[in-house]
């Protein structure tokens, strides 16, 4: 009897570690595939996803192109800038994200206003984030205070 319950028990243990090995493998793969999409689009409560782009002082960053546009031709009609904002837009339920460094609301402000002329009889959202030097720290140390955390998990 003690060798039956011992050999069920060996072939569960095995059974055990080779789902534990499958399904770890399809979240290794998920996480790969989700981790270069994370650089550059943050998904969205009700289905869409906004497109990062940092603001500096001087320039514009679009992070999934890894394209820089500076300040002044920003709304060049061949740049950069517009095209991806064509990509972005053409897609239901999408939008762009501006993270506005130090200095970088000027240069959002041209971007806004390019957006604008773009689209002039369309209301067009756009996503903001003020990035000061507090929150760069909090996003490096992944330090995020508490009350943001908790207004993030409320949702809409």
């Amino acid at each position: 009897m003690l060798a039956v319950f011992g050999s069920m028990f060996a072939l569960m243990l095995v059974f055990l570690v080779v789902i534990n090995a499958v399904s770890e493998a399809a979240v290794q793969e998920r996480l790969r595939e989700g981790e270069s999409d994370g650089e550059y689009r943050i998904e969205r409560m009700d289905g869409g996803s906004g497109f990062v782009v940092i603001v500096f002082p001087a320039l514009l960053r679009i992070v999934e192109t890894a394209e820089s546009v500076p300040a002044g031709a920003i709304c060049n009609s061949s740049g950069p800038f517009r095209r991806y904002a064509e990509r972005v837009y053409s897609r239901h339920n999408e939008q762009l994200v501006f993270f506005i460094l130090e200095g970088g609301v000027p240069t959002m402000a041209e971007a806004r206003d390019c957006l604008r002329l773009m689209w002039p009889d369309t209301e067009v959202h756009i996503g903001w984030v003020i990035a000061d030097n507090e929150l760069m720290k909090s996003v490096m140390l992944d330090d995020i205070p508490e009350y943001i955390r908790e207004h993030a998990e409320m949702g809409p």
